[in-house]
């Protein structure tokens, strides 16, 4: 028999879907997007949420994963290399420890942390790498706990028109930066932008930040 705390998890998982659902049907965000064909290369999950909800198609591997900061700064520094010339293989060993598929890719690991085999998403990330619009990227980043500060200056760096760190304090001197505030987990991380921002209200972190101005101005940087 269920336990009483696996109900009430289910029970209050159900209520947040629905709350949400409620909050995207008030808003209609996804009518105000006009760049539909754009790429979101994301260090996790959120770029495949604004995709869903935004009603856009997944034009990008990097749907359902993570990756460490580090790794994701090196996969951006080349991207060609990264998606058409290396092979994405399972390590084995990282995938028995975490519990979900773990790939390697040259020297880079992804956790493919929502996917159920290996299989599932490498077939998924060859699919989705051919429909990437390599001149429509855009570029989402968030400070985890292991992103320093040298990160973020690299990220600065990175020569991407459209690209958006999200971080856990004001860095008025990195202009690609966006604190949400409220939003930090600690003095140096972001929570998981896709959880609530408050009970009842359906609204998540991820609202406070503008996706259809960013994913609109193609010709414009953030």
């Amino acid at each position: 028999m269920r336990s009483i705390k696996w109900k009430r998890k289910n029970l209050k998982r159900h209520i947040d879907i629905f709350l949400r659902t409620i909050y995207l049907f008030h808003n209609k965000e996804f009518k105000k997007v006009t760049n539909r064909d754009c790429s979101i290369i994301s260090i996790n999950c959120i770029g495949g949420v604004v995709c869903h909800e935004l009603h856009l198609r997944f034009n990008s591997p990097t749907i359902n994963l993570w990756f460490r900061t580090k790794d994701f700064l090196t996969f951006l520094t080349n991207l060609d290399y990264y998606l058409y010339n290396c092979e994405l293989v399972q390590d084995m060993k990282l995938s028995n420890q975490y519990m979900y598929p773990v790939g390697i890719l040259g020297e880079i690991r992804i956790f493919f942390q929502h996917y159920k085999s290996f299989e599932e998403a490498k077939t998924k990330w060859i699919e989705r790498t051919k429909r990437l619009h390599m001149d429509n990227l855009y570029i989402v980043m968030v400070q985890g706990d292991d992103c320093t500060e040298n990160d973020l200056v690299y990220f600065e760096k990175l020569d991407f028109k459209h690209k958006v760190c999200f971080t856990a304090k004001v860095y008025p001197e990195y202009p690609s930066t966006f604190f949400i505030k409220g939003s930090q987990k600690n003095a140096s991380s972001v929570r998981n932008l896709c959880n609530h921002k408050g009970r009842l209200t359906g609204k998540f972190w991820l609202d406070e930040f503008d996706w259809v101005s960013f994913l609109n101005n193609k010709n414009e940087p953030l």
